[in-house]
């Protein structure tokens, strides 16, 4: 077997390294495009190694780590930036918040079985950004039980608070015009110069006649939750005193955090409404199923009448008509021959009245089914009074007005306002354990107890709930300025009264 020599083999590797170092500046050029831009060298000041736990099991603690979390994957965002990005060097300020974002991450570590860490609980009752650190005080719950009497007493004091803030806020205001002014009427005790109530004396009037308005409401609130019912009457005192209130806080706040008692103001008066609407409609129901059954008798009447004159009216043709021709003679002998002739009027009966009559459902009328039913001939009538079309108006009307004091409402009150300028009162709300059927639950005195969103205005409840939040707002807005409530009011003299903004009262009529 011929074996290369030691030279022939050198000569070989030789011109072989030579075939190799013959590249073209195209080639290398092509290959440097090929293998893209050279990444930038690492920062010094990485972050600290991975734990030496990992390295010990690592398919374990991957093997895991999947079966744990199988959607992990699908959860992650996709990237966005080119890659090419994650090639430029980081800059002192990206390698310093490299390691402080590691601690985020390390509940996601294996433990040392190689199970994942469970989230802490800790997690899951933080606070959002920006929220204090407040949660609301969960009290024990009152339950739905609370006697007639109790709520009496809630509404003669909120009446009582209501009168003094009343008076507290028209008394500033008409200390608050010039000494010339035929308007102007001193307080008997004025504030302290550098007091609060002396700096801001008008903005105190604002929130003392807000405040006003919030125990005049809720506390006729009760008198309807305590019953049950809608005092519709007492509810139409509340519009004199409601107008003047909202002009005045309209046209004297200045800023996005004072015009949220705008939108509360209508947020108040949308729920009146809705509140009026629903407990109406029970009642105009069952109006309306009285008189659809009254068209339903008025129609079956006629129906009957008609087919009576239908077959009169058969009976006279059948009489009156002459035959088309004689029986013969070999069959005038017998009572019933087939030989015989038929009379005219014998055939196929015409279209009368009555059919079309007929043609139509005839059932009894049933509450809920009107839109699936046909309804009686238009030409029926039956009469009503001047109360039934007066109900059905102010039915009307209320819709009109409590979806336009709603559209007013959630122009300068909504949820991202109480975050910004509410957060404490909007805790109160949001980490609450309270439903919209625990409207009985919360004391209104009570500054730390949970709350709830106001319900929506077509259940006709949440009244209470928008009272309970204004107040908590108030008291949050006041805070800044040292606002005191009923314990700040100017002191009201026996006789003293003060002209304007009509007191609402209770007026107890549904109707």
């Amino acid at each position: 077997m011929h074996r290369a020599s030691p030279s022939s083999s050198s000569a070989a590797m030789a011109s072989h390294r030579s075939r190799r170092r013959q590249l073209t500046r195209e080639q290398l050029l092509k290959g440097l495009q090929i293998l893209g831009p050279v990444s930038a060298p690492l920062p010094p000041d990485l972050p600290p190694s991975p734990p030496a736990s990992r390295e010990s099991s690592p398919a374990l603690g991957l093997k895991r780590r999947h079966d744990s979390d199988p959607e992990n994957g699908r959860s992650k965002k996709p990237r966005v930036a080119p890659p090419s990005s994650s090639s430029r060097p980081r800059t002192n300020s990206q390698s310093r918040a490299a390691p402080a974002a590691t601690p985020s991450s390390s509940r996601h570590e294996p433990s040392e079985d190689g199970e994942v860490k469970e989230e802490s609980s800790s997690s899951h009752t933080s606070l959002p950004t920006g929220f204090p650190s407040f949660m609301p005080v969960r009290r024990p719950r009152r339950g739905d039980n609370i006697p007639t009497s109790d709520w009496d007493a809630v509404y003669e004091k909120c009446f009582a608070n209501a009168r003094k803030l009343r008076f507290s806020a028209l008394a500033r205001v008409a200390a608050a015009h010039p000494s010339t002014s035929k308007e102007y009427r001193p307080l008997r005790n004025p504030p302290h110069p550098n007091s609060s109530y002396a700096k801001h004396s008008l903005l105190m009037a604002r929130l003392e006649l807000i405040d006003s308005a919030l125990h005049f409401v809720y506390g006729l609130w009760c008198k309807d939750y305590s019953v049950r019912t809608c005092y519709r009457a007492a509810w139409r005192t509340v519009d004199a005193f409601m107008k003047p209130t909202k002009s005045k806080v309209a046209g004297e706040s200045h800023d996005e955090r004072e015009k949220a008692f705008i939108g509360l103001l209508h947020m108040i008066d949308a729920h009146i409404h809705g509140r009026k609407l629903k407990y109406q409609a029970v009642a105009i129901d069952k109006e309306n199923d009285l008189k659809i059954n009254r068209l339903f008798i008025q129609y079956k009447a006629e129906k009957k009448q008609a087919q009576a004159r239908a077959a009169a009216s058969a009976q006279a043709t059948e009489s009156n008509a002459t035959p088309n021709m004689l029986p013969s003679p070999a069959s005038s002998n017998a009572a019933n021959s087939s030989n015989s002739t038929p009379l005219g009027g014998h055939g196929t009966p015409g279209h009368t009245a009555a059919a079309d009559i007929d043609s139509q459902m005839d059932v009894p009328h049933k509450s809920g089914d009107v839109d699936r039913q046909v309804p009686p001939p238009s030409h029926i009538h039956i009469p009503v009074n001047t109360q039934y079309i007066y109900d059905r108006k102010s039915q009307g009307t209320g819709v009109l007005l409590a979806s336009h004091y709603m559209q007013q409402a959630q122009q300068t009150l909504s949820l991202p306002v109480m975050a910004r300028h509410y957060p404490r009162t909007l805790a109160r709300m949001m980490f609450s354990t309270l439903g919209p059927q625990d409207e009985h639950e919360p004391d209104f005195q009570d500054d730390d107890c949970e709350l709830f969103w106001p319900s929506q205005v077509i259940t006709g409840e949440g009244l209470g709930w928008v009272c309970l939040m204004g107040m908590a707002m108030v008291k949050e807005f006041g805070k800044e300025y040292g606002y005191q409530g009923v314990d700040g009011v100017v002191p009201r003299v026996s006789g003293e009264e003060m002209s304007g903004f009509p007191e609402p009262r209770f007026v107890p009529h549904t109707r």
